[in-house]
């Protein structure tokens, strides 16, 4: 374990439970280890833990003010860590975290985090399993950055027996170990993603496109850069979605467009991910003014089929490169997805039923089918587009890296 853990540098939160004593171990625990703790407690946590505990502990100041001298330390703290524990995190503080809010440092640090949260609840059993914490514990688990130990089931600090106590700080080091070894998949690696539906103008008003928004390409560029991508680039062409922080991000209209982007990075991407749903067929022509009624539209209006990008790219393939692509169908025959392949050179097809309701294009969730140039499918059940990200990445890194 100590080398995993030397030169990390670990934020370590507390809140106020009573189970706060045993922060102090975890700390104990990964400075032998070699790692660099900044403790980060919320006022509530310093009637449980005296900040000097940590102090002597961690050998640096314990944060525990929203407003310091240094009014951005949450964004310095929060962009430099290799993970952050909450340990132990209370119904209130994980909550927030599901809401958003920012009332304290640990809690702005921790939404500003780039890299993996690690929360190990303490409270109750009746406050655990009450319904709407659990919705917020799947919440934060559907975005993909927030990871779970525990709570283990045991004697309360109330005197009951049941699940809502912290886990021992052995399986917190545990589970860090395995978050920081998630964080490291994709360590050296360059990523090229593209994202949205592309737009081919018929004159200065009209277009062919689709529904398709984006949310696929863009988890799938979160996911490639929490997994510790070196370069993650996402070429998109939605115009709706927030930039995933530390990705580069270049935004485009046309498949034109869109392919001249592609072919600028390739060369230099490990693993290249075409999610984007670009036009199968293109205006062939593009009037610069806008075609009146009048003047017979239908007369002037002519289509062709477009360049097939994913094609182009398996042509050029070198070895050692990862081509993965999508494809969108109303019928997932063995037929149709072995078609893909046909080219050649691409490691795998994922494969959605768009003809299902609630998820696919548009939506927030997805059910994809994981192809193989063999035949060979995996299965991944409907589910936060997020989570079908993190499933298709370690598909991708179990296969083929």
């Amino acid at each position: 374990m100590t080398s995993v853990f030397e030169g990390k540098k670990i934020v370590l939160g507390v809140t106020g439970s009573i189970a706060a004593y045993k922060a102090a171990q975890v700390c104990s625990h990964l400075v032998k280890m070699g790692a660099t703790v900044y403790p980060v407690m919320t006022p509530n946590a310093l009637n449980f833990l005296g900040i000097s505990t940590l102090n002597a502990l961690s050998g640096n100041e314990t944060i525990y003010d929203q407003f310091r001298d240094r009014k951005t330390d949450h964004i310095s703290l929060a962009h430099s860590a290799d993970a952050m524990i909450i340990a132990p995190a209370t119904a209130n503080t994980i909550s927030k975290l599901a809401m958003g809010i920012c009332d304290n440092f640990l809690t702005t640090t921790a939404l500003a985090a780039t890299c993996p949260v690690l929360i190990a609840p303490a409270m109750n059993e009746s406050m655990y399993t009450q319904q709407s914490l659990q919705e917020n514990i799947r919440k934060l688990e559907s975005w993909g950055k927030f990871f779970f130990a525990g709570p283990a089931e045991g004697r309360l600090a109330c005197g009951e027996e049941g699940k809502g106590k912290m886990v021992e700080p052995d399986k917190i080091l545990d589970s860090l170990l395995e978050v920081l070894s998630f964080s490291r998949q994709l360590m050296d690696k360059t990523v090229l993603v593209t994202a949205g539906g592309t737009r081919e103008y018929i004159d200065s008003v009209r277009y062919i496109s689709n529904a398709s928004s984006g949310k696929m390409g863009h988890a799938l560029a979160r996911e490639a850069k929490l997994r510790g991508a070196k370069r993650v680039i996402l070429i998109t062409s939605a115009r709706n979605l927030n930039r995933p922080f530390g990705v580069e991000t270049i935004g485009v209209e046309s498949s034109m467009q869109m392919r001249d982007k592609v072919l600028e990075f390739y060369s230099k991407a490990d693993v290249t991910i075409m999610a984007a749903a670009v036009s199968d067929i293109i205006p062939g022509q593009r009037f610069d003014y806008k075609l009146k009624k009048k003047d017979d539209i239908l007369s002037q209006l002519s289509f062709k089929l477009n360049q097939n990008i994913l094609q182009l790219l398996a042509r050029e393939k070198k070895q050692g490169q990862v081509l993965i692509g999508f494809a969108a169908e109303t019928e997932l025959t063995e037929q149709n997805m072995l078609e893909k392949f046909k080219d050649g050179n691409i490691d795998m097809i994922v494969a959605n039923d768009i003809s299902k309701q609630g998820m696919g294009i548009g939506s927030d969730y997805n059910q994809v089918i994981l192809v193989s140039p063999d035949g060979s499918r995996t299965l991944v059940e409907k589910a936060k587009k997020n989570i079908i990200a993190r499933k298709i990445w370690a598909n991708i890194i179990d296969n083929y890296l």
